[in-house]
């Protein structure tokens, strides 16, 4: 099986940009949106990415390829060195050869005698033998037309629950932390935001503090609440997106980020600093209508 490092096509010791390099030259062969026969392998091609690009998950796949590889060696190593020795006396030599000779003589002989009885076991079964596939086709013309009717259906509904899971996520997730860095948790201040999306659409929301520096990022569904905890002690900027239908597999011109909705409502900004933690943000339709809306390209940007 190829790894990672040759799905992409990189060397083992390649750096991030290396590896956003082959991935973007990759996705733009196999999307499926320009290459409807591709979908499959750019499958692969982000599973590798998503690991690749993660330093932790990157060093646990590298120890797994690395700990892989030495166990088949040590495997092939084991087969091709082990011989078998046999050594036999000449007493034994004869005991076996007088055994073989003997042996193929009655086994030839049970050998006829199976085959006469076969025969007349055939003659006085025939006709139940013949009549037996009639009946087993018979009883598989009955319920054939049942069957069919509960593959196409059963086939339909495994389609359905495939598509649903390719374009969902859950409560809570983060899909942009690997796209701008990674997360900053701050045990020692543990300051939280309460958040309340009822806006209509489901949103991911991005948070940043000094300098535009990446601190967390979650997906938070239409109707539903989240609490982000122990983040730190400073000034807060939200950069939101709304929509609806979520797709992990879309891919956007301005940024190297991967998975947005498929009908976006915009992006937005939280332009005042959050300075009070105490009370809930709720996000409706009357507050959407004084955030500053930005373009995609700011929403992506990231900062020091």
């Amino acid at each position: 099986m190829a790894s990672y490092y040759d799905i992409l096509g990189i060397p083992v010791n390649a750096g991030n940009e290396e590896i956003k390099a082959a991935f973007r030259r990759l996705a733009k062969l196999y999307h499926p949106d320009k290459n409807p026969n591709g979908k499959e392998h750019f499958e692969k091609i982000l599973a590798a990415y998503e690991v690749l690009i993660n330093a932790h998950r990157r060093k646990q796949y590298d120890v797994k390829l690395k700990y892989g590889s030495e166990v088949k060696q040590t495997s092939a190593q084991a087969r091709a060195t082990k011989k078998k020795e046999w050594n036999f006396s000449e007493e034994e030599l004869k005991r076996r050869q007088y055994f073989k000779e003997n042996y193929k003589k009655e086994y030839q002989q049970y050998k006829r005698s199976e085959t006469n009885s076969d025969a007349k076991i055939y003659n006085e079964y025939k006709y139940i033998l013949f009549a037996a596939p009639l009946a087993v086709g018979l009883f598989l013309f009955i319920i054939n037309g049942y069957e069919k009717e509960t593959t196409i259906k059963n086939t339909e509904n495994k389609d359905k629950v495939v598509q649903a899971e390719n374009k969902s996520l859950n409560l809570g997730d983060d899909p942009y932390a690997t796209y701008f860095s990674n997360s900053v948790f701050d045990n020692e201040a543990n300051k939280s935001i309460t958040l309340k999306n009822l806006s209509g659409n489901d949103a991911v929301i991005c948070f940043f503090g000094k300098e535009d520096r990446f601190l967390r990022c979650c997906f938070l569904k239409e109707n539903y609440s989240a609490e982000l905890s122990q983040l730190p002690n400073e000034d807060i900027v939200l950069r939101m997106v709304f929509g609806k239908e979520w797709n992990k597999e879309k891919v956007f011109k301005v940024a190297e980020a991967v998975g947005g909705f498929e009908k976006p409502l915009g992006y937005f900004s939280l332009k005042n600093e959050i300075k009070n933690f105490a009370y809930p943000i709720t996000l409706d339709k009357t507050t959407l209508e004084g955030l500053e809306q930005i373009t995609e390209k700011e929403f992506f940007e990231k900062g020091n």
